[in-house]
């Protein structure tokens, strides 16, 4: 299914999203279940025996597998979305020429952000609001580190409340429902974690998937084309990652 690339109203980014996650339902909330399925065993595991160990590890493998499913979801979502093919091993495949390269952004983004929120706040928030594109950025524009951020940077000027009360609806379409099943899973032993790692692979794959959308959308808003000839050159773009997924 082919979708149009057009600039969206604020309403129509949040159906957007909705809309390819319930047709890639499985590959996207797949991609996800690889990072949050194991995290949720692993707290099982953590919170069955008492191991504060288990899950310091948890929460390890979430820092350092989060920025590859992150980077796959942006794979899968820029695939589907401009009418390419897509599969969960291959969305993971497509990131691992460039791995170290989008580990490297998103540890350098890290470590600008966390002193900027630790130290100003008001900063912090900023900044993390304009870094928000960095990784399609990173996938359909192969761009990294700091010109990915400053890159997103412009993408987002001119729209930063905007963006910013965007992503603050798209947090609490997030966090709401996950946090209420997770009231419900916390009392079902041992099983109770593994869902609720289902239940925030569902849950983050909106998220990223609203980025991904908006991330369309500002190149449409900013970019000095005519819309059939930057759809032509996104989809050749999008080509291009869905070929190395699947070699």
């Amino acid at each position: 299914m082919n979708y149009d690339i057009r600039p969206l109203s604020f309403t129509e980014v949040l159906d957007r999203a909705f809309v390819l996650l319930r047709d890639q339902f499985w590959l996207l909330t797949g991609i996800s279940a690889v990072l949050w399925v194991p995290y949720g065993m692993i707290a099982a595991l953590a919170g069955f025996g008492h191991h504060v160990g288990l899950y310091l590890v948890a929460l390890l493998l979430l820092l350092l597998l989060a920025p590859l499913a992150h980077a796959a979801t942006t794979v899968a979502v820029s695939c589907v979305y401009l009418g390419t093919p897509a599969t969960v091993k291959g969305s993971y495949l497509a990131t691992r020429d460039i791995f170290q390269a989008i580990i490297g952004t998103y540890l350098l983004m890290y470590l600008l952000f966390i002193p900027l929120m630790m130290l100003l706040v008001v900063p912090g928030i900023y900044f993390m609001n304009c870094w928000l594109l960095v990784a399609p950025v990173m996938i359909v524009e192969e761009t990294f580190g700091l010109r990915a951020m400053r890159r997103s940077r412009a993408l987002v000027r001119g729209s930063w409340w905007k963006t910013f009360g965007l992503m603050t609806l798209v947090g609490l379409i997030e966090f709401v429902p996950a946090m209420t099943l997770e009231f419900f899973w916390s009392f079902i032993p041992i099983l109770g974690p593994i869902l609720n790692g289902a239940t925030q692979a569902i849950t983050n794959s909106y998220s990223l998937i609203a980025v991904v959308v908006y991330y369309f959308d500002r190149r449409c808003r900013t970019e000095d084309f005519d819309l059939r000839i930057l759809a032509r050159q996104i989809r050749t773009e999008a080509a291009a990652v869905a070929r190395t997924s699947i070699a």
